[in-house]
């Protein structure tokens, strides 16, 4: 199963202000993302809502948050961080 990937607005806002090899790591992290949500992400604080996660791209560099909707299979990331 392949989930659909959609940026919240702050979110595009970021990418958008991205250097380009920062955005290309963005984009495929997003790719993994779709073909497998739950890998190597961790639950985002406090925990109790494991929908919430958080993923690592850029060899280390930058964060992803996303909220992973299984009925709806998407994917929708609200907030990026590129400390590269």
């Amino acid at each position: 199963m392949t989930y659909r990937v959609a940026f919240a607005a702050g979110a595009a806002a970021q990418f958008h202000n991205l250097p380009e090899h920062a955005r290309d790591a963005v984009v495929h992290r997003a790719a993994d993302l779709a073909e497998r949500p739950w890998n190597d992400v961790t639950v985002l604080p406090p925990g109790d809502n494991l929908a919430f996660r958080e993923a690592v791209f850029g060899n280390g560099h930058g964060l992803l948050a996303v909220h992973v909707d299984e009925v709806a299979e998407l994917i929708r990331i609200f907030n990026v961080v590129w400390l590269g």
